[in-house]
């Protein structure tokens, strides 16, 4: 797990992009002290379900390693300019 200094981090924000993340979210995945290193913004819910959220090391390919990770049959083909499913 990463430990960020305590005087550094803001708990409503994700710790990987910065996006707000609610109390709920925090309590839910979070580490030990409520605060999110992933989000749904910046990860998928496999991996934020593994423990992605609470900063421990996932065997799940990382959507930011891997960032056609949503891509296939269930993605809206219009938002890369085709016909629609």
């Amino acid at each position: 797990m990463i430990r960020l200094p305590e005087s550094r981090i803001d708990k409503t924000t994700c710790q990987h992009c910065g996006t707000h993340v609610s109390r709920d979210f925090r309590r839910t995945f979070g580490d030990e002290d409520d605060i999110a290193h992933r989000c749904a913004a910046c990860d998928c819910m496999a991996r934020l379900s593994a423990g992605s959220a609470a900063g421990k090391s996932v065997s799940k390919a990382d959507p930011a390693e891997h960032p056609n990770r949503n891509r296939g049959q269930r993605t809206d083909a219009r938002a890369d300019g085709g016909e629609s499913l």
